[in-house]
């Protein structure tokens, strides 16, 4: 382009619209409006003569490029091809400029729909979701964004799909503007309030400092503020290395799961983060959980407040915090241990209550080390007092939850409770138990599967069906001495009955549940519940027929009952739930105000 095109050029930029005879670009784009300015560059409107299409044409000045960056960059991200991307097409520099062209997205930024209050929460961690897998994508080709924040996130007006309502921009620039252009006085403001603390420190930004801004963005999206952009730039500088405020300091009302994830994923250190995929799961499980209204929020909320009504019916699905799914794994473990001691060991100088309250402490204080060392010290404790049969069983029932569950130590012991509400019938009831008491859907599973299967290895050891009819009368006392009786007359038979069936079957009713229950009808999630309820029972006994080629061996006024509470308790926190509070007027893009819920 010659001197008097790049001339009218930077003419252009101080003002709004092209002239008649508008300046060609790389010998082929015909740059026609100008459709935004930033610290970077200027983005044009331009015309593809050579392809007959429109784009998005990004001059930024020849000075800001560091050199041998642009080419590499644009390679990188030219690699790239996801419908929540926008596509680089080119990319060239001159002696005066630098150029990227990418295709045209005609809508608007994250950041101008929510300052107008155009978006709900749901919208919120709809784009996020989105970003999440922008981000997944990139980094699998290797490549780091490094300038995730709203203006470079970009609503169309007709996405491509209803799964990606937005699309991530500028991959690249980031590194091809240079580390110190991010730094300069007067870009700070639009791009260090949305840095990781190792990438404002000036040290390598990896894929960890894309999920900490991505985070940051989404905060922002549902508080309304971002935590790193307060006061000064002293004060900001000085936050970028410290923990900032837990989201639901701000939104209380938002499901625990989905804060637990952005507060993770913006802690100081990368490798506390946990990945994109972590985030996207809690983003996912969330969605049916928010509000669909747009709005702004006026303040702060002093307290939790429950969502009820056709919009959203559950404040949060789990309905366990940490600490008090701690306490209960505390609890479980003590009463398991207390049983274990009085009627499978021998007496011992320590008294029950003392074995309980020592392993409740255990386990409420090292979930995981404290379960696995109760585990071991009551199958040794069976060894030695003859009972290798017991101290077998104990061990399997033990490590079920341990397989399932991985990591989730706090989880461990609560199967136990299946085998507590089969000793009063109410075992139907633990589907629902389990949905609630895990925050995403592989937990949930994992959560009903054990729940069955310690059903399964707890009847032989009382003696009693507790949900099924045993496959045999034999009492405990009569095999728990012995491997070999132990293998006959205890663990092959819930093999040979057909029983373990039930299992994947108690799996996918905690796992679907949530997704039921959480319908914006009350009357059809109520309907659903039900049929939630009975479909599990008939299909436990339908799983375990097929499995045994015969009746079965489910005990029908036992399995009724349990889906009865099963149902009950996947009810109570619809009946719990009250409306929400009230939101202030926000003006729409028309101007005229309205009231929000």
């Amino acid at each position: 382009m010659g001197s008097d095109q790049l001339a009218t050029v930077r003419r252009l930029a101080r003002g709004r619209n092209a002239p008649a005879h508008a300046p060609l670009v790389l010998d082929r784009y015909r740059l026609q409006r100008r459709l935004g300015a930033g610290a970077f560059g200027t983005v044009w409107l331009a015309r593809d003569e050579r392809l007959d299409r429109d784009v998005a044409v990004k001059v930024v000045p020849r000075e800001r490029i560091v050199d041998g960056r642009l080419e590499r960059e644009a390679r990188a991200a030219a690699r790239l091809a996801h419908p929540a991307i926008v596509t680089l097409y080119e990319a060239a520099v001159d002696d005066d400029d630098a150029y990227l062209v990418s295709e045209l997205v005609r809508g608007a930024t994250f950041g101008q729909l929510l300052g107008a209050g155009r978006l709900s929460d749901r919208d919120v961690i709809e784009v996020a979701i989105a970003l999440c897998d922008a981000l997944a994508h990139a980094h699998a080709e290797g490549v780091v964004h490094r300038d995730v924040k709203p203006s470079n996130v970009l609503i169309p007006e007709r996405p491509a799909s209803p799964a990606h309502p937005a699309k991530l921009t500028d991959f690249g620039v980031a590194r091809v503007l240079g580390g110190d252009a991010l730094t300069r006085t007067g870009d700070v403001v639009g791009t260090a309030a949305y840095m990781a603390p190792e990438q404002a420190e000036g040290l390598p930004a990896g894929e960890a400092a894309d999920l900490y801004a991505l985070a940051l963005v989404t905060y922002e999206g549902l508080t309304g503020r971002n935590p790193v952009r307060t006061g000064t730039a002293a004060i900001r500088a000085r936050r970028l290395g410290a923990h900032l405020p837990p989201l639901r300091h701000r939104r209380r009302d938002l499901p625990h799961e989905l804060a637990r994830a952005l507060d993770q994923a913006l802690r100081p250190r990368p490798a506390e983060r946990g990945s994109i995929g972590d985030l996207r799961e809690a983003l996912s499980f969330s969605l049916d959980q928010v509000r669909d209204s747009p709005g702004i929020l006026a303040g702060r909320q002093p307290r939790p407040i429950r969502r009820a009504g056709p919009e959203r019916v559950l404040e949060a699905w789990p309905i366990l915090g940490a600490w008090a799914a701690r306490v209960l794994a505390a609890a479980t473990a003590a009463s398991v241990a207390a049983w274990c001691w009085v009627d499978l060991l021998a007496p011992s100088i320590l008294a029950p209550a003392a074995v309980a309250v020592l392993a409740g402490a255990l386990v409420l204080a090292l979930p995981r080390v404290g379960w696995l060392a109760l585990s071991l010290a009551l199958a040794v404790s069976a060894t030695v007092a003859h009972r290798p049969g017991a101290a077998l069983v104990i061990l399997l029932a033990a490590l079920l939850p341990v397989a399932l569950l991985m990591r989730k130590g706090v989880a461990w012991p609560l199967p136990a409770l299946a085998p507590a509400l089969g000793m009063i019938g109410l075992a139907g009831a633990w589907p629902a138990l389990a949905a609630l008491a895990a925050p995403t859907a592989w937990r949930r599973a994992a959560l009903g599967i054990a729940g069955w299967l310690w059903l399964l290895l707890a009847a032989p050891l009382l003696g009693a069906g507790l949900y099924t009819r045993p496959p045999r009368a034999t009492p405990p006392g009569a095999w728990t001495g012995s491997l070999r009786l132990t293998l006959h007359d205890a663990l092959l038979p819930i093999v040979h009955t057909g029983a373990l069936a039930g299992a994947p079957v108690w799996g996918l009713a905690a796992l679907a549940l949530p997704w039921l229950a959480t319908r914006r009808s009350r009357s059809l999630g109520a309907l659903l519940i039900i049929v939630w309820a009975s479909a599990t029972l008939a299909g436990t006994q339908a799983a375990i027929a097929i499995a045994h080629g015969s009746g079965g061996s489910a005990a029908p006024e036992t399995a009724v009952i349990g889906a009865i509470a099963s149902a009950a308790v996947a009810l109570l926190p619809r009946l719990l739930a009250r409306p929400r509070g009230h939101m202030r007027p926000v003006a729409d893009a028309a101007g005229s105000a309205r009231e929000l819920p």
